[in-house]
């Protein structure tokens, strides 16, 4: 993902008076000298031309950084001061108050001007500055851009950020052989699949961030995913293009792909709103997980502490509920899956998945153990206490499903 840190800009310096160059002097918190960038690019028409200066009115440090260099090259990415974005207009109390309640749909906001300083480098990928609270003073224009040279300087950026998100996604190549991909899958090659499908919803996040403002949301995230078919298809379904007998072979096999995948969800839905269906008993480590995750809630609820959360996904809290989250959504999928009878799940998959689960609860104990040692939570270490010891109980019993996953 992006790296970002807004909070930490003390203040910065841009200065793209020469075309086809764009210098940035960022003075960042916890930083002795200040971070200077020469990229390979121009800045959108509003800042185009012109050297600026801004100043965060309250900086703060901010985690993680990335380990930045005094000077570093790279090449432009969005650049402009005039990013519309949704801002509250209530001071920060009240609007963290009224998320703790669940009401944050209730706080008035207005839409802002932001300072959107967005760029790509070898060393660190694409890093992000980007908020509307930044003092800004333009120091005048040194030349001017027209609307074709912002086009173009756009489709640059996108060309870079889909360039960004292959390298996070690791795409494979395709392989010819049909027997090895008929072979069924061991844990390692599950995990394999597993790790890519991380990638690619890490880079479909990445893209959804960017462009869910957009007009042109669809097309922009086809693009820079890569997704090039998606966007013939949506050219076609715009120009009203019929299939037709002539359509590449590669069009067709999607095309039967697509209604192929449509048939099995209807009859899905089917079996589903059947009511002699048969329902399937879930797996007991699945209500296990379960019954604990609704027990976290209850108890942080009667604690008070149900909607206690820190800014970053790293507060000890946090990373203790998604954690244990993950191990009950997934193992969900994988075992109750299983115990449907129209449905063959692989033991390889189940190993992969398991010893994910046993990777998140370990992350979950670890968060315990933080959540132990901060004086906020010193009223609740028997509560806390009882956690750990669920959560040894499901990594006992994901241990016990592994081996008896391997004795079959």
């Amino acid at each position: 993902m992006a790296w970002r840190f807004d909070k930490a800009i003390i203040r910065g310096e841009l200065d793209n008076t020469e075309r086809g160059r764009l210098q940035l002097r960022l003075e960042i918190v916890g930083y002795h000298e200040p971070i200077c960038l020469d990229l390979i690019g121009d800045a959108w028409r509003d800042v185009a031309g012109s050297r600026l200066s801004f100043v965060n009115p309250s900086p703060e440090p901010q985690a993680p950084m990335p380990p930045f260099l005094a000077l570093q090259t790279g090449i432009v990415g969005d650049v402009t001061a005039s990013r519309k974005v949704r801002v509250f207009t209530v001071p920060q109390d009240e609007w963290l108050m009224a998320y703790q309640e669940n009401r944050i749909q209730d706080v008035p906001t207005e839409w802002r001007n932001s300072l959107y300083l967005e760029w790509f480098t070898p060393a660190h990928g694409r890093c992000l500055v980007e908020s509307a609270d930044f003092e800004i003073i333009v120091h005048g224009h040194a030349w001017e851009m027209d609307e074709d040279e912002e086009a173009a300087q756009k489709m640059a950026n996108m060309h870079a950020m889909r360039e960004y998100l292959a390298d996070v996604i690791q795409r494979k190549e395709s392989s010819d052989d049909e027997d090895e991909e008929e072979e069924s899958f061991t844990e390692e090659a599950w995990e394999e699949e597993l790790k890519a499908s991380d990638r690619l919803n890490d880079a479909n996040m990445e893209a959804i961030d960017k462009y869910e403002e957009d007009e042109d949301q669809e097309e922009k995230i086809a693009f820079v995913m890569g997704w090039d078919h998606m966007i013939e298809d949506m050219a076609d379904a715009q120009e009203g293009i019929e299939p037709s007998e002539n359509d590449s072979e590669e069009k067709k096999r999607r095309r039967e792909w697509v209604e192929a995948m449509n048939a099995a969800a209807a009859e899905d839905l089917l079996k589903f709103e059947d009511e002699e269906h048969e329902a399937v008993a879930d797996h007991p480590l699945v209500v296990r997980a379960n019954n604990f995750i609704h027990r976290i809630l209850d108890e942080m609820e009667e604690a008070g502490i149900s909607d206690e959360r820190g800014e970053s996904p790293k507060h000890p809290l946090d990373r203790f509920i998604s954690n244990s989250m993950n191990i009950m959504g997934k193992l969900a999928g994988a075992l109750n899956g299983r115990r449907r009878s129209d449905i063959e799940v692989e033991a390889g998959y189940i190993l992969a998945i398991a010893k994910r689960c046993l990777n998140w609860a370990n992350e979950a104990l670890s968060a315990t153990q933080d959540l132990m040692a901060d004086p906020q939570y010193s009223l609740h270490h028997e509560m806390i206490e009882g956690w750990r010891a669920e959560l040894f109980g499901l990594r006992e019993g994901l241990t016990d499903l592994r081996q008896e996953l391997r004795d079959v």
